[in-house]
């Protein structure tokens, strides 16, 4: 694979986010590492972007940075962006620990997946994968 292939990094996306769907729809009951793949499926998918753009890469787990990055290059990104982005950020970091929070609900689950899927299906519209 090469790093600066966006294709590449969608076909990590879609790894990250297949194996977030397998999980859910096969009831395994580990809603944060679901909520965690969803996020590194975007965040991959944001990445895919600003390769795509010829952006350098930022260093964050962090969707509505990569946002801002990707934004002059991309008309499109709105305040829906933004939102999608909130659902699946602190599945980035925090879910990965054990905290007070506890598990992400199923709720919390269906919304990582249409997340991830809606960056999923916004970069291969623009990278046409």
């Amino acid at each position: 694979m090469n790093p600066n292939n966006p294709s590449d990094w969608l076909l990590k996306a879609d790894r990250d986010f297949g194996l977030a769907s397998h999980a859910h729809k096969h009831a395994l009951e580990c809603p944060d590492l679901i909520c965690y793949h969803c996020q590194q499926a975007a965040e991959k998918c944001l990445k895919a972007l600003a390769i795509h753009f010829g952006l350098p890469l930022r260093r964050t787990h962090d969707l509505e940075n990569l946002l801002d990055l990707l934004a002059p290059s991309e008309p499109s990104i709105a305040a829906p962006f933004y939102d999608q982005a909130r659902i699946l950020n602190d599945y980035g970091i925090l879910i990965r620990y054990p905290g007070p929070s506890g598990d992400p609900s199923e709720n919390d689950v269906l919304e990582a997946l249409a997340a991830a899927l809606f960056f999923r299906d916004f970069a291969g519209k623009i990278i046409g994968a």
